[in-house]
């Protein structure tokens, strides 16, 4: 089995694949070692027998997005485009993923966090689920949202997010159509194993069309464009303001993520 620092990767059989993001402590937020070892999970998982993956956080949150400390550091464009570039890594691997993805959320799902389930094809969660694009709070924009978000959500519902940063609840998350099963958190394994079945006891080559299909309507803007600009913006100086000021929160707050 393969190991990662900040993932447990875990193959079931011929039947599921799993990748929990696994820095608790952290509300699973992001570091770039930890968008490198997603990518390589999707890869694996790409080229094992499995037929379907589920993408899932240890604790209480799915991932609160970046780790803003990580983005604090960053002092020059080189180095902001170097942390930047991996999330196209994890992100284009997941356009071009010919088996189902189901993300199953067990918390709070914030900036990154939140645009990764724009990848799933499933999105199961817990009734007291969270979630945002918070980061034009630090000075930021969300690269992925604005990229895929249009065609999966919509220009409107994208711009609510990402211009007021507000997190809304599992309800208007599947009202938007971020979310598509809720359950009680002691049920929501359960749930996503009942849905994964369903999709595993169809036809592969059907199943593997619809999501080739799927994929080809995902981007309308170019990531790679939005990530240069996304560049610029997190090394201004009301950025880092805003950063420093975030980190420095001792409340409960001070520990969720963009």
């Amino acid at each position: 089995m393969f190991t990662f620092k900040n993932i447990i990767y875990t193959e079931e059989d011929d039947n599921i694949t799993w990748i929990q993001f696994n820095r608790p402590n952290k509300l699973n937020a992001f570091t770039k070692e930890m968008w490198e070892e997603l990518y390589q999970s999707l890869e694996l998982a790409k080229s094992n027998k499995t037929k379907l993956v589920v993408i899932t956080g240890i604790g209480k949150a799915f991932s609160a997005g970046d780790d803003i400390p990580s983005m604090y550091e960053l002092k020059t464009k080189e180095e902001s485009l170097s942390f930047f570039r991996i999330l196209e890594k994890p992100f284009k691997s997941l356009l071009d993923f010919k088996k189902p993805v189901i993300g199953m959320v067990n918390g709070l799902a914030y900036g990154g966090g939140c645009e990764l389930l724009l990848f799933m094809d499933i999105v199961v969660s817990c009734k007291d689920s969270k979630f945002a694009l918070p980061e034009a709070k630090l000075g930021l924009i969300p690269p992925v949202a604005l990229s895929v978000g249009y065609s999966v959500l919509g220009i409107k519902q994208i711009n609510r997010l990402a211009l007021t940063g507000e997190a809304i609840d599992v309800y208007e998350a599947q009202r938007i159509g971020l979310v598509d099963y809720i359950v009680e958190s002691d049920k929501l394994k359960d749930k996503t194993l009942e849905i994964a079945w369903k999709i595993i006891s169809n036809s592969n080559g059907p199943i593997q069309y619809i999501k080739s299909s799927s994929n080809k309507h995902k981007f309308k803007v170019e990531l790679a464009d939005i990530i240069e600009k996304l560049a610029v913006f997190s090394i201004d100086t009301e950025s880092k303001q805003r950063m420093e000021a975030f980190i420095n929160k001792k409340d409960e707050t001070s520990s969720i993520f963009c």
